[in-house]
């Protein structure tokens, strides 16, 4: 059977509630990125080198212990069942899977890096798609193969940080990153926020190249795919309420080991700042904790909202958030152009005056908004914008867009999957 076999799933295939999860990473993801989009790359993982103010450290400290880091591992796990899904519909039928990921990841790399040098620099695209071939090197290996280098890779930064820490006790000088100077920070601030957009494409590609140096963040990104893989390969999505107990056994355990695990890298990211030269072993230690407290509050938070999903007045609340989710790849990129457009100077102009306190206002906007948009798209039309151009290139043909709607150049209705 050829590759030209493979449908897009229909609405009525889904699995409803991993749109919804996908959905609710989508809020996640605004909210922690909101001081990427506002304040320069290199203070990211140090926004009080910018807003000092009480109500920006609480609000801060908040999005650090329980939103980030934890939602962008939970649209990654999400990335990683995706391919298993695709793959297991693709053997059922007995088609080409292969050559129809690789376009499809290869599509997905050209609209990452578009997305990167054209509209922002914190990208995840581009991540995504090499990733997703790595993915492919996974798919005939056993389930223990698939766990063991999960728990591997997602350990590869806490396993460094014990080897540095072991060194340092042993006398050896290992330098400890610097922070930017106030100077490199106001020239960023200026070129964002006032800047042509010359300079503002100069900048962003600095910014870039300097997000894709850090090979250990890959690492951790391909081992939660992998945990993807591996959930869906349990069969728990297609049978949730025969894996309830199950569930409810790990909530509280994600909870307990995610609660520790942020708590205890935001006390000692506290004795990290306001220092020019961050002290080593504290940082090694935040590693170690972050590295452990992400991955658990993550899975806390997909764990509750599988649970919930099985009530049903917690069911139709939750059924908006499946609108968003079905479009993540549409929501994603309009939440980049719009606080592009509202911080940079070709926009709004707004950057490095909004803190994080008041930056919880556009988090809170924009998504609201798109929680009723997607709904009212999805009532018109199959897909969304983005996800219906994805489609398309990686199927060979038109996709339907309205409701109803034949495929231009493709199989009839009857044929679908």
């Amino acid at each position: 059977m050829s590759e030209h076999q493979l449908q897009p799933v229909a609405p009525p295939e889904r699995i409803q509630v991993i749109d919804v999860l996908r959905g609710v990473a989508l809020f996640g993801i605004i909210a922690a990125n909101m001081r990427g989009f506002n304040a320069p790359a290199r203070v990211y993982g140090s926004p009080e080198l910018m807003w000092s103010g009480t109500a920006d450290r609480i609000v801060q400290s908040f999005i650090d212990v329980f939103i980030s880091g934890k939602f962008i591992t939970l649209f990654s796990f999400l990335f990683g069942l995706g391919f298993a899904v695709q793959m297991s519909r693709a053997e059922a039928k007995g088609a080409n899977f292969v050559s129809f990921y690789a376009r499809r990841m290869s599509i997905l790399l050209v609209i990452g890096l578009v997305h990167s040098f054209l509209i922002w620099w914190g990208d995840i695209l581009v991540t995504y798609a090499l990733l997703g071939f790595a993915l492919l090197l996974f798919r005939k290996r056993s389930q223990k193969t698939v766990m063991a280098w999960a728990l591997g890779l997602l350990s590869v930064f806490m396993l460094l940080g014990l080897v540095f820490m072991v060194l340092v006790r042993f006398g050896v000088h290992i330098p400890a990153p610097s922070n930017p100077t106030p100077e490199q920070i106001q020239q960023t601030v200026r070129i964002y926020g006032r800047g042509s957009i010359g300079q503002i494409m100069v900048e962003r590609a600095g910014d870039v190249r300097r997000q894709y140096t850090a090979p250990f963040y890959f690492a951790s990104v391909l081992g939660v795919f992998l945990l993807g893989l591996y959930v869906w390969r349990r069969g728990i999505f297609q049978d949730v309420p025969a894996h309830l107990a199950l569930i409810r056994k790990w909530l509280w355990i994600f909870l307990a080991v995610g609660l520790a695990g942020n708590v205890g890298a935001w006390l000692i990211g506290v004795l990290l700042h306001p220092p020019p030269q961050p002290n080593l072993a504290n940082l090694l230690r935040w590693g170690i904790a972050y590295t452990i407290g992400v991955p658990a509050l993550s899975c806390f938070y997909a764990s509750g909202v599988v649970l919930l999903f099985q009530k049903p007045a917690w069911q139709k609340r939750l059924l908006p958030f499946a609108a968003v989710g079905r479009m993540a790849l549409s929501n994603y990129l309009l939440q980049s152009v719009v606080c592009t457009l509202l911080y940079y100077s070709y926009g709004f102009g707004l950057y490095g005056k909004v803190g994080p306190a008041m930056g919880l206002i556009p988090t809170l906007v924009i998504y609201g908004a798109q929680i009723p948009l997607s709904a009212w798209w999805l009532r018109r039309y199959q897909f969304g914008p983005m996800e219906w151009l994805w489609r398309s290139l990686s199927y060979g043909y038109f996709q339907s867009m309205r409701i109803g709607r034949v495929a231009v150049g493709g199989p009839s209705p009857a044929g679908a999957a």
